[in-house]
């Protein structure tokens, strides 16, 4: 009913426009009703757009023809023709429009299912770990745990209703229960990451904020950790410094988290360098954030 009562208001509106036309001297029949023909089937389709065709044609009938002849009749076939050729090129587009819609509401539960089934298969997974690993090998299931949850977090920013991810957005999650104490900083441009890149950084950032607990600055009071976000030549730059109080001593060969820190920015094209200086570690990473 609302679809039929708005179509009256268009038609309404169009015949306003004829009679200003007519006052102007303008000689339009059926012209300005063209606009509420095509307006009415994208709103309400079919019926709506024959009601406002054969409205618009008894408005002009009645309104503003003295004496209906030849000409006239002629006019009205006209113009019925041609709104029969509007309806039928709107209904397509609004036809479009409307499986476009369908499509993109599916997609959206298809999306939903998915990321539970995944996050439920991550859990799954940590549970599997940790009930398959004790004793001494407990810690490395830990760490294999922990490295899943960062995983999870990466998968639940990346299919979260926020349009656009970005570097700082990943940062901020992973390094969060360590900003309250003041103890870290993030300062520098942002840029949007694709979501394969946030979950490869996510593991980058993960493994680098547990070796700053385990090791590093953020193993006790006094240490800093101060993240610099910068770009060259095109490139996205983070810059990981650690100022820790007491002596650092590097590590004596490469670990599997190292290894697998290179692994993971391999993989979106970016690199590491890493300096163990006095007062801490110092990280270079470079990468593309739209791969």
């Amino acid at each position: 009913m609302t679809t039929f009562l708005l179509t009256a208001l268009a038609v309404a509106v169009s015949a306003a426009s004829r009679a200003g036309l007519d006052l102007a001297g303008a000689t339009v029949s059926y012209a300005p009703f063209f606009p509420c023909i095509l307006f009415a089937t994208l709103l309400g389709g079919v019926p709506s757009a024959i009601f406002a065709a054969w409205l618009s044609a008894a408005v002009v009938l009645v309104g503003f023809t003295e004496r209906p002849g030849p000409a006239e009749a002629v006019n009205l076939a006209a113009f019925l023709t041609a709104a029969a050729l509007i309806i039928w090129l709107a209904n397509l587009c609004r036809d479009a429009l409307l499986e476009l819609k369908r499509s993109e509401h599916a997609r959206e539960l298809l999306l939903g299912e998915l990321r539970h089934r995944v996050n439920n298969q991550l859990a799954l997974f940590q549970s599997i770990v940790r009930s398959s690993l004790s004793g001494e090998d407990r810690d490395k299931g830990e760490a294999i745990v922990r490295r899943l949850d960062a995983v999870a977090r990466a998968n639940t920013l990346a299919w979260s209703d926020q349009r656009i991810m970005t570097l700082r957005m990943l940062l901020e999650a992973e390094l969060q229960p360590y900003r309250a104490s003041g103890a870290v900083s993030v300062d520098g441009a942002d840029v949007q990451l694709a979501p394969d890149v946030m979950r490869h950084l996510a593991l980058v950032f993960h493994e680098l904020a547990t070796n700053a607990v385990k090791y590093g600055a953020l193993r006790g009071e006094g240490g800093r950790l101060e993240v610099q976000l910068t770009q060259d030549g095109g490139r996205n730059v983070v810059s990981w410094r650690e100022l820790n109080p007491r002596p650092v001593a590097p590590p004596q060969g490469e670990g599997f988290g190292t290894r697998m820190i290179r692994a993971s920015l391999a993989a979106i094209g970016g690199s590491i360098e890493q300096d163990y200086r006095d007062g801490g570690l110092f990280c270079r990473i470079r990468f593309e954030a739209d791969r």
